[in-house]
């Protein structure tokens, strides 16, 4: 109805369209004048319902006689605009003004139209002469008056349902319950049912559970029919009711406001704990449960439930738990519906993996229960102890020894702690190693023991390093191992040493000698004593050895004392001086047990010298005799592997002559094709000449005697470039 009478009342503006005069119309909204032509449209625009707005009408006559207004401006139209000022003038002459104001104050956000009429005479020219007056002409000044107020309404989408819902001011927005720490977020639609465009400024909350989320930058223009959208978003701390308010502020200071309230609830299920007996425990999220101890091996079983108290179906989209000691037995397939008034059960398997508090976490959908339960069992650690402190150690892990000097040690103490819920049974403890025992434990109680729960054992390890490498060993307790390691430094220096033998030698003795160190040294040291020849004639003799044969001998020194052991138990050991002449080094070398070795950079050696000398014969002897000869077998050393010569004395039985009874032989060619054949090396010095001699007789008569018969003896000498060797005498008969 409103509207069909505004459309009457413009058909009226039409039909009486006004005379055109010469007037000038002129409207100020604000500080804007804007010149309007007579019938023209003008626009009054509020900044929404119950904000009025005022423009200002200036009439000015530009004509050149005059103009008489019969009567005040007239408004016909909408009830909401309204003329404020009467002008008072009702006369204007050429260039004469005179001005009104009109008021729009919207009642409702429609569009508001009204004409605004202002009738006039104006009058005549004056007439030529003789002609008569004319009269005044009547005319109308009218403009078209619209007026526009934006109009809001605030609506939300219902998180149960889905539908719209508005709220007006002062009315209240109720949340839906909701889960603590999580939080439910409505969409907000603030829609301008009005006929203008409006200016949001501000958006704002109160209460600290409320808070605002996808708002767009303010301020913002909102046009006629159009929606600004935002979110308001709860998010309850705490159990129990929230309030708040929801304050929108436009252009002009008016506010949209409406309450805001929530409930906090733990969850939308609730939870209880069945026991066997048909009891049931009521449990809440975020609660621990605590479960039966159980021995390690062996399970626990918790039935549990959960049921719906709301008044619509909710969606469990997983059940799940952690916790290498926790699972789950008839789980329901997911995600679960579960409509109102609903229950769903499964089972919590509590299967220990190891003594002591095991902890996991039960999940069903966003609540959480923390999962404790004790595992029944001894429960092992280890720790060591040394001057850096004690430091854990797990099975594996490695035991580092503080650093020790080879011939000293350092200790490290074991310590073994039960800290679980039963006696733990220690069978066995030792020490692995591939080489030298250098782990040694100390002060171990005896086995097989037991700790008891929140006891220990200690017991004590030490470190005697026999060289300056890693050592490494294993401990072993029951079925875990610790790899052991230390590193020795460098030990004492050895203590200087002499080797005791006789001044002088001779070609086949057996002197003795012996090692002493200048004072005691505190570990045991094994070593050798190697002899070698430097021959002054180019070979060796192989006799040249020790007493137990060889040229390298065994002795130890034990700790404490100084003089070499060597393998008879006495402190000397003999050798043999062999036939060459040349020299007889002796040279020790010291190691001490694990290898490191401690000889000298450049060692003590004893040099016996064996001088060369003229032959020496060891044996004559008359061999192969015949009636008319026999082979004279010599057998000698020459200690310069050489000989020059040999001569021959025979002597013969009274009653015998013999033309010739000396000889001598060059035996130059003969020595030096022996001592430099390969043959000969074996034997040094020594030699075994043999001279064939034959005999005749100068009476050929039958009573003649055969000429061996009428020798006594022969003696024979050798010699070298020396001299002349000893004279042997071997008997014919």
């Amino acid at each position: 109805m409103r509207t069909s009478m505004r459309a009457f009342l413009l058909l009226l503006a039409v039909a009486s369209a006004p005379i055109q005069a010469q007037v000038l119309i002129r409207v100020q909204q604000g500080n804007s004048i804007t010149p309007v032509a007579n019938g023209a449209s003008v626009t009054l625009a509020s900044t929404g319902v119950g904000a009025p707005v005022t423009a200002q009408v200036t009439l000015t006559y530009t004509g050149s006689t005059s103009i008489t207004f019969t009567g005040g401006p007239k408004l016909l139209g909408s009830p909401d605009f309204s003329i404020v000022t009467t002008p008072q003038i009702a006369t204007l002459g050429p260039g004469q003004s005179l001005s009104f104001e009109v008021r729009y104050l919207p009642a409702s956000g429609l569009l508001a139209q009204t004409a605004l009429d202002y009738a006039f005479l104006q009058a005549a020219p004056p007439p030529a002469a003789g002609q008569p007056s004319q009269p005044s002409v009547p005319g109308i000044i009218g403009i078209s008056l619209n007026g526009t107020a934006p109009e809001y309404s605030l609506a939300y989408t219902s998180a149960l349902d889905g539908n719209t819902v508005v709220v007006a001011a002062g009315g209240t927005l109720e949340f839906i319950d909701t889960v603590l720490n999580s939080a439910t977020a409505v969409p907000m639609a603030l829609a301008n049912r009005g006929s203008g465009t409006g200016q949001l400024v501000s958006v704002a909350t109160t209460g600290s559970a409320f808070s605002l989320a996808s708002l767009p930058l303010l301020p913002s223009l909102i046009p006629a029919n159009a929606v600004f959208q935002f979110q308001v978003r709860y998010q309850p701390r705490q159990t129990g009711g929230d309030s708040g308010a929801l304050t929108l502020t436009f252009e002009n200071g008016a506010t949209y406001r409406i309450g805001l309230q929530g409930r906090g609830i733990v969850s939308y299920l609730s939870y209880d704990i069945l026991s066997m007996e048909g009891g049931s425990t009521p449990v809440t999220p975020n609660q621990a449960i605590q479960l039966t101890g159980t021995p390690v091996g062996d399970s626990t079983t918790l039935l549990f439930r959960f049921s719906n108290q709301t008044t619509r179906d909710l969606t469990i989209p997983t059940i799940a738990i952690t916790g290498t000691s926790y699972g789950l037995q008839d789980v329901p397939i997911q995600p679960v519906v579960v409509p109102p008034g609903d229950s769903q059960l499964f089972s919590i398997v509590f299967s220990p993996t190891a003594p002591g508090p095991q902890n996991g976490t039960l999940r069903i959908g966003g609540d959480v229960f923390f999962l404790t339960g004790e595992g029944i069992g001894p429960q092992l650690s280890y720790s060591y102890r040394s001057p850096a402190g004690v430091t854990p150690v797990q099975p594996l892990g490695n035991v580092v020894f503080p650093g020790a000097q080879v011939g000293g040690s350092s200790t490290v103490d074991f310590i073994i702690r039960n800290s679980g819920s039963a006696p733990a049974p220690i069978v066995s403890i030792g020490i692995v190693s591939d080489g030298a025992r250098v782990f040694e434990i100390e002060g171990l109680q005896a086995l097989p023991t037991s700790i008891a729960p929140s006891a220990s054992i200690v017991f004590t390890i030490r470190f005697s390093p026999l060289n300056t490498t890693f050592a490494t060993a294993s401990l072993r307790v029951n079925n875990d191992a610790f790899p052991l390691g230390g590193i020795g430094a460098t030990p004492e220096p050895l203590p200087s040493y002499t080797i005791d033998g006789p001044t002088t030698i001779q070609s086949f003795q057996q002197p003795a000698i012996g090692l002493t160190l200048a004072s005691p040294y505190g570990m045991d040291v094994t070593g050798t004593l190697s002899l070698a020849t430097e021959s002054e004639s180019g070979a060796g003799d192989p006799s040249v050895q020790f007493s137990t044969g060889g040229q390298v001998v065994n002795f130890t020194i034990p700790a404490g004392e100084t003089k070499a052991v060597f393998p008879s138990g006495s402190n000397q050991i003999k050798f043999q001086t062999g036939s060459v002449a040349g020299t007889i080094v002796f040279t020790p070398a010291f190691v001490i047990e694990g290898g490191l070795d401690l000889t000298p950079e450049n060692p003590l050696t004893l040099r016996l010298a064996l001088p060369a000398a003229a032959p020496l014969l060891a044996g004559a002897s008359v061999d192969n005799r015949t009636t008319t000869g026999f082979t004279l077998s010599i057998v000698g050393t020459t200690t310069t592997r050489s000989l020059t010569r040999a001569k021959v004395s025979f002597k013969g039985k009274p009653g015998f002559n013999f033309t010739q009874t000396e000889f001598e032989m060059d035996l130059t060619a003969a020595s030096f094709g022996w001592f430099t054949s390969p043959s000969s090396v074996q034997f040094g010095g020594q030699f075994l000449m043999q001279v064939p001699f034959s005999f005749s007789n100068s009476d050929t008569s039958n009573q003649a005697l055969s000429p061996i018969l009428a020798i006594e003896s022969v003696a024979v000498t050798v010699s070298n470039s020396l001299g002349s060797s000893n004279q042997l005498t071997a008997l014919i008969q």
